[in-house]
């Protein structure tokens, strides 16, 4: 991969790490989509300061991952907006609340924002990948401490917030080692990382505010976007690593491919058809 970026598309981009991953994005690439939860007056501060980073041409789309029906528009609203997509970074994440939070769809809050509507939101774009595109996906070391409990996969029955965030990132970490396998037989390339700690307001709602400044994790996404490490690579610390024995579980892999596809597929049908 070169050092620079015809068009990337970034997730979770109005704040912490994904704040200053476009704010360095913004010198690397021709185009960039950057996509956040606030309303564009909300978001405006940001994003003036990331135009201001570069020359990019900088676009935003507002979407509310806890409803999967605004992923889908989203989805559909990036690729009117650029022909191909050259880098997708899957950034965007929340902590597990205090108490249980069940969103519209009827699924967890932490397990639908962290795993589910990422895999839908890449889904629908995989059709609008450029030629040797690269999707990271940002997940995190805490997918190590858990395990999955498919039995009670919304967390119905023994809630935590640590466990639910846990939980969310083995999802996530297991679903791109997933897709890796999918798209092998494409040019696309898959990666996923661990950003590190960083004082980001998703650390500060879980650990009280420890750890680097933001801008280290950034450097950590941006090497994944660009090293030369196979598909399917999880990266800790700017390494290869083995992830959690539980991703490569093939009982695990074949649960958590049949729940995707029972919540998800019905969006993915709905985007396809619009």
């Amino acid at each position: 991969m070169s050092d620079g970026f015809r068009t990337v598309v970034l997730t979770g981009a109005t704040s912490g790490i994904g704040e200053e991953t476009a704010v360095r994005l913004a010198s690397m690439t021709g185009t960039l989509v950057l996509l956040g939860v606030e309303s564009d007056q909300e978001a405006a501060p940001v994003l003036e300061r990331i135009r201001r980073a570069g020359s990019a041409d900088v676009h935003y789309v507002r979407v509310d991952f806890t409803r999967l029906a605004e992923v889908v528009v989203a989805a559909h609203r990036v690729m009117s907006l650029v022909p191909a997509i050259d880098l997708l970074v899957n950034d965007a994440g929340v902590p597990g609340l205090p108490e249980r939070t069940i969103t519209p769809d009827g699924f967890e809050r932490t397990l639908q924002v962290n795993a589910l509507a990422p895999a839908l939101f890449t889904r629908l774009l995989v059709p609008a990948l450029a030629e040797n595109a690269r999707i990271v996906n940002v997940g995190s070391s805490a997918h190590r401490v858990e395990r999955f409990h498919f039995d009670d996969i919304d967390l119905g029955r023994h809630y935590g917030p640590i466990a639910a965030y846990a939980r969310s990132k083995l999802a996530m970490v297991t679903w791109s080692s997933l897709l890796a396998q999918e798209e092998a037989g494409t040019s696309t390339t898959v990666v996923t990382l661990c950003p590190g700690l960083n004082d980001t307001p998703l650390s500060a709602a879980m650990t009280g505010g420890v750890g680097g400044p933001p801008s280290e994790g950034a450097a950590r996404v941006l090497f994944a976007a660009s090293a030369a490490v196979g598909s399917g690579s999880y990266l800790e610390g700017d390494r290869v690593v083995a992830p959690s024995p539980d991703t490569m579980d093939p009982s695990n892999r074949d649960r958590l491919t049949r729940l995707y596809a029972s919540r998800l597929v019905p969006f993915v049908t709905a985007g396809s058809t619009r």
